[in-house]
């Protein structure tokens, strides 16, 4: 193992960094580079994560029942945004709302994070909240099978129902995207005993295969070799450093650099 993942906290975001591409993954979690360009096109680009940034914030402040903050120079979008979620999400008193939660949990000896959007403690179910304000649409098949996805819910069943002293059935257990830009209905997505047994056995392969990637050449524990996907290349914004080539901020992956 490299020495700067003895003590790594692996998250939903460093996880799908290393699916995209090993190199990737070494560049900003080993070598700490933050490669970001100051021209229009990237300064567009990040403008648009700190649109998602602000909204979070102002989800945060609704759930917590404290004061929006909204005035006259208040994104629009953000008004008409919010009001969505109040009327897909409303605040009922027999519930526990949970914005921007964190939780953590040891597995195998490795440290995982996931930082919730909004949970959403009920009686007898657990519902977690992810909202999306990226311009493309997804779908159901798309966040199924995400990271995220399999991260949340399993951090859920693991962690939030022993924090809540909780017996809640996996069909109970729901995670719920929601893109505030589009006027559908969220995507629910259901568990089961089998989605978690197969999570958690993909989530220890995948900081297995982390944890003993040759990140370096003074590195003597490792099973596998470091390997750049080409095909991510053109998604990376690792672009210009891997390869010398321009970066396309349009089609950066949000999954990965998003909130």
């Amino acid at each position: 193992m490299h020495k700067n993942l003895e003590k790594f906290k692996y998250s939903q975001n460093s996880i799908n960094t290393y699916k995209s591409c090993p190199l990737k993954f070494k560049y900003k979690y080993i070598e700490k580079i933050n490669w970001k360009h100051d021209d229009l096109e990237s300064r567009q680009y990040y403008e648009s994560l700190k649109t998602g940034t602000e909204f979070h914030l102002l989800c945060e402040r609704y759930f917590s029942n404290i004061p929006l903050g909204i005035n006259s120079n208040t994104n629009l979008n953000f008004i008409r945004w919010i009001e969505k979620v109040k009327k897909l999400v409303p605040i009922i008193h027999e519930n526990i709302y949970l914005p921007e939660y964190e939780v953590r949990y040891n597995l195998n000896g490795n440290t995982i994070i996931a930082k919730y959007d909004l949970l959403i403690i009920k009686e007898n179910s657990i519902e977690i909240w992810d909202w999306k304000t990226e311009n493309k649409k997804i779908d159901y098949k798309n966040v199924e099978s995400r990271i995220q996805t399999i991260v949340y819910m399993f951090l859920a069943k693991e962690v939030v129902t022993k924090l809540f002293n909780l017996s809640i059935e996996f069909k109970n257990i729901k995670m719920k995207y929601y893109q505030p830009e589009f006027d559908e209905e969220e995507i629910t997505i259901l568990y089961s005993e089998e989605k978690y047994n197969q999570s958690r056995n993909k989530i220890i392969s995948y900081i297995d295969t982390i944890n003993y990637t040759k990140y370096d050449e003074n590195q003597k524990k490792y099973k596998y070799e470091l390997v750049k996907n080409k095909k991510h290349c053109t998604y990376c914004e690792f672009n210009k450093l891997c390869n010398n080539q321009d970066i396309d901020y349009s089609i950066l992956e949000e999954e990965v650099y998003g909130c």
